[in-house]
């Protein structure tokens, strides 16, 4: 137990898909305080990325503003992050390959599926960055012979931060080491990160990092995890038997179990003895941000401003937005079915309806592909010892409570930085605050808020969610292939 007067910080770097977080906690898990960019979407054609440059640039900018308000001891770094991302390094250090969200590498990962089925099992986000480097090597072989190494999204941070090539195992190769035998059948070896666990000191703040920042140089860097894991482990449901909910970009169920269930999907582990089992509603949570992009446009300085008034006008309609059905499938459909060429879809308009009720159907919408995941998952792993839930659209009370009467569970939500105070848990831990993170969370996680369903708007939500599966099934002849 800390000292109530120790005034030390932990400053953690969440790096989504949409946006940058930076935020600062107390040694005991109060958020003091957060800072937050979007990342800007390029676009030409059919490929889409996004500048890792730009990340470092807000990085420093917002990690300027928050400690010049909240001026104190910076105790140690931490970090959390989306998988999938490749960023290619050259050997003066700079980004000679920004990270692409498109499918250009598509064949080169089917490759790589078929190598994995012949030879031994790789985690998905190792054979994204494998297969990205794949590609980068087939298409640029001037910028190839420059390069030095293929980063994850997070761990490019860490790289600005300590000059240091380090991952964790479930950002990527699901494991403490990469396999041998994949480097070597793709010309890897020395290009990807080491591993390390999340509560491992990664290094240094670097004098470079140290100078743009105006942090002490030789201040600790923890390596931290995958934002899934840190969202689990930062809204204290890491133990066995917890379940959380994150309405982020994406919409995804995580459970935490110490055996694999038959069947189960298996998203990645929680060392050092622990499975997470999920489901995820891709761009489910990012449809909320999509629809406000066609009424504000896309670099919306007052985002959170408009957020809230169409959460207040969408509040006064009734649910079942006045009849109309919202399928939030902008990139597909994942789970609990595959059907990759499912589309984004509104049933029922007319003439009559406005955004409000629409506003309120792409809410619902999302809730409703969450419904379909948490089935299945409790399927595998039993009922939830405690539901939490996470995100950006946690901030949402309108969300949540509808989120909580289509599950019909109880759902705990603390602020809205739970997945930079999973990376502060495990900075916690590697500072010798906590012995594990277990005993971390239980001191450093506060819940705020409580959603609880009531029966007859759950009873209601019952019926709608079967009405909204019945437009999906019915969509099933319009997939692309």
């Amino acid at each position: 137990m800390q000292r109530q007067s120790d005034n030390r910080q932990l400053l953690t770097y969440d790096l989504g898909t949409t946006r940058l977080k930076v935020a600062l906690f107390n040694i005991r898990g109060r958020l003091i305080g957060q800072r937050a960019a979007r990342h800007i979407e390029h676009r030409e054609n059919n490929r889409a990325w996004q500048d890792a440059d730009q990340w470092w640039v807000d990085a420093v900018r917002l990690t300027k503003e928050l400690i010049g308000k909240y001026p104190g001891e910076i105790a140690g770094i931490s970090l959390s992050g989306r998988g999938g991302a490749a960023i290619f390094i050259g050997k003066d250090g700079t980004v000679i390959g920004q990270p692409w969200s498109d499918r250009r590498h598509v064949e080169q990962l089917r490759g790589l599926g078929a190598w994995s089925r012949e030879n031994e099992p790789l985690s998905a986000y190792a054979m994204a960055l494998l297969a990205k480097k794949q590609w980068f090597s087939a298409n640029e072989p001037i910028r190839t012979r420059q390069l030095r190494h293929v980063l994850y999204a997070k761990d490019f941070l860490l790289f600005r931060l300590t000059g240091r090539a380090i991952t964790d195992p479930s950002s990527g190769p699901d494991t403490q080491q990469w396999s041998a035998a994949v480097l070597d059948a793709t010309n890897s070896a020395m290009l990807v990160p080491d591993v390390a666990l999340p509560w491992d000191v990664a290094g240094p703040l670097s004098a470079s990092a140290s100078r743009a920042l105006g942090i002490p140089s030789g201040t600790p860097v923890v390596v931290g995890a995958h934002d899934g894991v840190c969202a689990n482990v930062g809204s204290g449901a890491g133990f066995p038997g917890a379940y959380a909910i994150t309405l982020g970009t994406h919409a995804v169920v995580r459970a935490v179990q110490t055996q694999l269930p038959p069947n189960a999907f298996r998203f990645y582990g929680l060392p050092p003895d622990r499975h997470v089992i999920g489901g995820n509603a891709v761009m489910a949570g990012r449809a909320a941000d999509w629809f406000l992009d066609l009424i504000y446009g896309n670099n919306d300085g007052n985002r959170a401003a408009h957020f809230r008034k169409m959460d207040k006008v969408a509040a006064e309609v009734p649910a079942g937005a006045d009849g109309i059905r919202f399928l939030p499938f902008l990139l597909g459909q994942v789970a609990p079915v595959a059907r990759p060429g499912a589309s984004a879809l509104f049933a029922g308009l007319r003439a009559q309806h406005g955004r409000d009720a629409m506003f309120r159907a792409v809410l619902e919408g999302g809730a409703f592909a969450v419904r379909g995941i948490f089935q299945q998952i409790r399927s595998w792993c039993g009922p939830p010892a405690v539901v939490r839930l996470t995100g950006s659209g946690a901030n949402s009370s309108l969300w949540a409570n509808i989120l909580a009467n289509v599950v019909n569970r109880d759902l705990e939500a603390s602020d809205s930085a739970v997945e930079g105070r999973g990376a502060a848990i495990f900075a916690a831990v590697a500072l010798g605050l906590y012995a594990d993170y277990d005993s971390a969370a239980t001191g450093m996680v506060p819940i705020k808020r409580r959603f609880a369903p009531t029966p007859e708007l759950a009873q209601r939500y019952d019926e709608l969610f079967a009405e909204w599966q019945r437009v999906a099934d019915a969509t099933r002849p319009l997939d692309s292939k």
